[in-house]
């Protein structure tokens, strides 16, 4: 069932909040902050990156394991960095909300 489906209520329900939460207007998206490219740590990670592809290309073209065991090791990460952006993006579209850090 599709989420947009799963949300609709019989005509006429209100809900635990009443008719004038029903009646509410969508809200916007919260905008993420602006991203500034030329700072050092976006230089580091693309030359971390750049030396680290390197190394694990050369290591990988040894034998079939290196290049198993590397290619895992970079879909682990790659996968890590994807499940951030997705969150971050689910946030700020507020389908979900931010869980506060337990101090």
């Amino acid at each position: 069932m599709s989420p947009a489906r799963r949300r609709r209520r019989p005509h006429g329900a209100s809900g635990p909040q009443g008719p004038a939460a029903a009646a509410a207007p969508a809200a916007r998206p919260i905008p993420l902050p602006e991203w500034k490219w030329r700072t050092f740590p976006v230089f580091f990670a693309f030359a971390l990156g750049g030396f680290l592809g390197l190394y694990m290309g050369l290591w990988a073209s040894l034998n079939d394991t290196a290049f198993l065991l590397a290619s895992v090791t970079w879909a682990v990460l790659l996968g890590a960095g994807f499940s951030r952006l997705s969150t971050r993006w689910i946030v700020s579209r507020r389908w979900a909300r931010a869980q506060r850090r337990k101090s």
